[in-house]
């Protein structure tokens, strides 16, 4: 008991003596952030266990800093293991989501170096707890998701323009790519953007993580993305090509989505979107496979982002479970309908 207060004594001293120089340098801004994500699913393709399910689909917290021209920030999942996230440890263990610091020079360059979401996909950088829906789409599974590296960024150049040119690690978290060697296999990616106001978003991105593993060939990603909001519409698209998935010479991987929500009232959005994804393996048949989410977003909290909670409903199309050819792409989707429920609270 005496050495838990001798402990507790001494933290609190070094928080005292931390926190009078923090206090004294008015630049220095720091913000904490967290978010839970609790869900309830019933899927009718899950036969043996088709009832309903509940769970988390992310448990989150972290940190941004800002000083002056420098920033940086942390962001953890309790939702995932502490495992390495890939054989060649190009990037950190799972539970770790972000790590980054970074220094801005002006609007037109900025660096930033770390572990963090690489610049290939709209949806995909959006933060989770901002989703239209419950779940991310089946395109995020052809980005080069996280990856290790350096970026460097621009944003309202001329207005609007915005750009980020991304060196780094293999991208062993994506799951559109098979493996590289830490070293030796870079993630090169580029984004150029077009912002006018809050009004209309527009971007264009390219990604290519290398492998240099006999017999196969780099994984290439393009993407193009566009978001437009006015009054109580919101309407988004975005589609997403992937070559060489999982490194496989000529094995294509496509999906596209189309996203249409209005805004009823302060308390409740209603949404319809609709997935389409498309397979060409190298050798074997095509398949394609659409899900089409029907729901609403309905805010408690004093923000669109604390204490909303979303109902969707699953519709299938294409080669699901129930036809003669099962879809057999990288892009995950619901084979089957579908009911979705997500509790968010955050702060």
């Amino acid at each position: 008991m005496n050495n838990k207060l001798i402990a507790l004594a001494v933290a609190a001293s070094v928080t005292a003596g931390l926190a009078a120089p923090l206090a004294a340098n008015a630049g220095v801004q720091s913000k904490w952030f967290g978010f839970s994500q609790i869900k309830a699913e019933s899927l009718s393709q899950d036969k043996p266990n088709d009832g309903l399910v509940f769970g988390a689909d992310r448990v989150r917290i972290g940190y941004k800093l800002k000083d002056g021209n420098v920033f940086g920030g942390l962001q953890v999942d309790f939702n995932e293991t502490d495992a390495t996230a890939g054989a060649a440890g190009a990037t950190l263990d799972k539970i770790i989501k972000d790590a980054f610091a970074g220094y801005k020079f002006s609007n037109a360059a900025s660096v930033k170096l770390g572990q963090f979401k690489t610049p290939v996909g709209m949806d995909f950088n959006l933060s989770g707890k901002k989703l239209d829906i419950t779940k991310r789409g089946m395109e995020k599974k052809l980005v080069l998701e996280r990856a290790a590296g350096a970026m460097l960024s621009g944003r309202k150049i001329a207005g609007g323009i915005g750009y980020d040119l991304f060196y780094g690690n293999p991208s062993d978290r994506s799951s559109a790519f098979g493996s590289g060697t830490t070293g030796k296999d870079n993630t090169i990616a580029a984004r150029v953007s077009y912002d006018m106001g809050k009004l209309m978003h527009a971007e264009l991105s390219y990604g290519s993580s290398a492998t240099s593993a006999s017999g196969s060939s780099d994984y290439d990603v393009i993407d193009f993305a566009m978001a437009y909001k006015r009054g109580p519409i919101t309407g988004k698209f975005e589609y997403i090509k992937g070559d060489n998935v999982k490194n496989v010479t000529n094995d294509k991987e496509d999906v596209w989505f189309l996203h249409l929500g209005y805004q009823f009232s302060k308390m409740f959005e209603g949404i319809i979107r609709h997935y389409q994804a498309s397979r060409s393996p190298a050798s074997g048949t095509s398949t394609d496979l659409g899900n089409t989410y029907l729901g609403a977003n309905i805010f408690l909290g004093s923000n669109k982002t604390n204490g909303r909670l979303q109902l969707n409903y699953v519709v299938v199309s294409g080669d699901d479970i129930d036809a003669t050819t099962t879809y057999n792409g990288t892009a995950k989707g619901y084979t089957d309908s579908a009911i979705l429920v997500q509790y968010q609270v955050s702060f």
